[in-house]
């Protein structure tokens, strides 16, 4: 891990690793910490340079008060110019996939090609009943046992805890990290019709079929805005699809960069 200090209240948590020509960056889903990409990062950065860092609220950034998107996308920004380099192909998941394409929006000449994976925000979560502010009160209340049972059934395809029990606990063990501070995402700035299918770059869209958050439904409303896309919709796999269904997704990414060099 190193750090970079963006100015007197920011210090920014990031990784970078591998080595090439062409450089992965990779943005996290909301709150989760960079290790969240686990064997998937590790096993990019064999082929690739990956960086990686931690947005404002999550992992070991330090930061308190208000940010947007736009502050997450100015953030990737500020520590590419600190590691010289010119372009990349941004990855985003989830959350992380709307700050990817306000990052591609902001920055379009560092970005040479875009990979969303499970991003939502265009159309609402498919969620029933109470699961989400079960798992809040939850993690208020320090029930972590509770708070990986709501974990399972608002983010992965059905199973999945017990078919790969300690894929999920690594899962759990980095999303119930919080950092240090106190940092709030505002949403009111950049909302989705400000970025939302706007980028020019090739594209590919990663979906699992069972994700409950991205949709269908967004990722196919993505797909037909893009100009330059692909979609591939990963059957049996949730919202963590990058984790649920790490190898098919590393062969994705591997693929889709080699094609366009």
């Amino acid at each position: 891990m190193a750090t970079l200090e963006l100015d007197a209240k920011i210090t920014l948590n990031y990784r970078d690793e591998g080595q090439g020509e062409e450089i992965l960056l990779l943005f996290n889903g909301a709150t989760l910490p960079l290790t969240f990409w686990g064997s998937l990062a590790t096993g990019l950065a064999e082929h690739y340079r990956v960086i990686r860092f931690d947005q404002r609220n999550a992992g070991g950034t330090v930061f308190n008060g208000e940010f947007t998107l736009n502050d997450t996308a100015a953030d990737a920004a500020t520590l590419l110019a600190h590691l010289g380099i010119e372009q990349v192909t941004a990855i985003g998941h989830a959350w992380g996939g709307r700050a990817v394409q306000v990052f591609t929006r902001d920055y379009p000449h560092l970005v040479k090609r875009l990979i969303i994976c499970g991003t939502g925000g265009q159309f609402p979560p498919r969620h029933t009943g109470t699961l989400l502010t079960e798992m809040r009160e939850a993690m208020r209340n320090g029930d972590r046992e509770k708070w990986e049972a709501c974990i399972e059934g608002l983010y992965c395809a059905p199973g999945f805890r017990s078919r790969e029990p300690a894929i999920f606990q690594e899962l759990a063990d980095a999303a119930w990290t919080r950092p240090e501070g106190r940092a709030r995402w505002n949403p009111k700035v950049s909302p989705s019709p400000s970025y939302w299918g706007g980028a020019s770059v090739p594209t590919l869209l990663i979906y699992g079929d069972e994700d409950n958050n991205g949709t269908p439904q967004n990722a196919q409303d993505l797909y037909e805005r893009l100009p330059h896309a692909s979609l591939v919709t990963i059957p049996g796999a949730g919202h963590f699809a990058v984790r649920e269904a790490e190898q098919r997704v590393f062969e994705l990414i591997c693929e889709f960069v080699d094609s366009q060099v």
